[in-house]
């Protein structure tokens, strides 16, 4: 079995284009990578254009062959003879079964029936899709496989208050609302934004929320008001707000307006802006107390999913696709209900599906309530961050998602040969090896 693999950014591009329309789905690509090299071989495809170039060479080779595009629907590519698959994130009731400014592909239903399946990461969207197509429809959730990656940093011993750690920036922007004078009834000075080589030391109960500030369905707004709210008088409680987005006055200056805004207050707030590398961001995870959630609805969330994965519990809502994940084991869970909303994309901003609403006062009762556990119940902690570990470890190691993704291919007429047993059974038997390859 070949995968070819496709998302719209790659390794060079994705550092400028944080926060940028369907950037994390690079980051799920990257995910899935281990699995499907458990399962098949795998080439990264760039450019589109030459995907039915590689079908039908490797056809003729006696391969299977489907192509995996890490794009929503509406840019999932049409026409190709290799038989294409979407991996797409929703975290909206209804799909969009309808087209607009005359383009039929804004019509997810009608493209999801020209495709042979599809995969994405929640039940919550299967539901929605098989509402939309029927229940026979070939989709699955499988969610990005990244525990393996942070599960490392789990630590069975560990305490909720850390000693004190340096995070660090080759180029970014550091806000502290420490350093800045937001304790004081009064005006701070207005930052430059400049970005350059920062850092910030931080120490004891450590909330983190990661999220791009231009997306409104991350609501960071109640995220950051309830905090102040609740922790006002308490300056031993920070939150360490880690922004996903590429222009850095532009993102910082959001976050600092409401900053100013909620003044006074005694807790701190840190904003760090600009990109870290995969050792800094552990760095960030492995030393953070609690991961912070407020969106409206979440396809499936990656950095809440990578924190829980490494131990750490989390705060926030029950719904869309952290339904599958959060439960009140693992996290202080946020009261949520139904609003009505558009579709992200349809500029006619039409109202066709739900959203979820977060409780405020709900989010400052975790908060508090959270708070307490770390400072004073360590063994409670210690069982919720285990919790977290072994939820994530059922919901997304590369192990469980290989058996589901295997499975589902298998159901669609693709069974799987795994390639590296037959590498190990190759190399250990050279004959059969030059039998079966044709050199002797």
């Amino acid at each position: 079995m070949i995968f070819l693999v496709h998302a719209a950014e790659n390794d060079h591009s994705i550092a400028g284009n944080l926060g940028t329309a369907d950037y994390s789905y690079f980051f799920v690509m990257k995910k899935f990578l281990p699995v499907l090299r458990m399962l098949g071989r795998v080439s990264v495809v760039e450019r589109l254009a030459r995907v039915d170039d590689y079908y039908f060479v490797l056809r003729k080779l006696g391969f299977d062959v489907v192509l995996l595009a890490f794009t929503p629907p509406q840019k999932t590519p049409l026409g190709l003879r290799c038989p294409t698959f979407p991996v797409f994130a929703w975290e909206y009731s209804t799909i969009p079964d309808e087209s607009w400014s005359d383009e039929p592909r804004h019509n997810w239903a009608w493209v999801l029936k020209s495709l042979p399946g599809a995969i994405t990461h929640s039940r919550f969207t299967v539901d929605a899709v098989h509402r939309a197509l029927g229940a026979g429809y070939p989709v699955v959730s499988l969610p990005s496989p990244l525990w393996n990656d942070f599960s490392p940093l789990y630590l069975p011993a560990a305490t909720a208050s850390r000693p004190l750690w340096r995070l660090e920036l080759a180029r970014g922007v550091v806000l502290d609302s420490h350093a800045l004078g937001m304790a004081a009834d009064q005006t701070p000075a207005e930052p430059a934004f400049e970005e350059g080589p920062c850092g910030v030391t931080l120490g004891g109960i450590v909330y983190t929320a990661v999220f791009n500030p231009n997306d409104g369905r991350k609501n960071w707004h109640d995220l950051l008001s309830g905090f102040c709210f609740t922790f006002r008088e308490n300056p031993d409680a920070t939150l360490l707000l880690k922004l996903a987005y590429h222009d850095a006055k532009h993102a910082c200056g959001m976050v600092w307006k409401e900053m100013k805004k909620l003044a006074p207050y005694r807790c701190r707030v840190v904003l760090v802006q600009g990109f870290l590398d995969a050792r800094a961001y552990r760095h960030m995870v492995g030393n953070s107390t609690y991961v912070v959630n407020a969106a409206h609805g979440e396809g499936q969330c990656l950095p809440l999913m990578e924190f829980m994965s490494a131990g750490k519990p989390a705060i926030a809502p029950g719904h869309t696709a952290m339904a599958d994940y959060i439960t009140t084991e693992n996290a202080f869970v946020v009261r949520s209900s139904e609003e009505w909303t558009h579709w992200p994309h349809d500029p006619r901003l039409v109202l066709r599906t739900f959203r979820y609403r977060i409780d405020w006062q709900s989010l400052c009762q975790a908060y508090r309530e959270s708070f307490d556990l770390a400072r004073n119940e360590p063994e409670k902690y210690r069982m919720l961050s285990g919790n977290a570990h072994d939820t994530l470890r059922e919901h997304c190691s590369r192990e469980k998602i290989a058996v589901r993704l295997a499975g589902f291919m298998r159901d669609n007429g693709y069974p799987l040969l795994r390639w590296q047993p037959l590498r190990r059974m190759l190399s250990s038997c050279r004959l059969l090896a030059r039998r079966l390859t044709g050199a002797g």
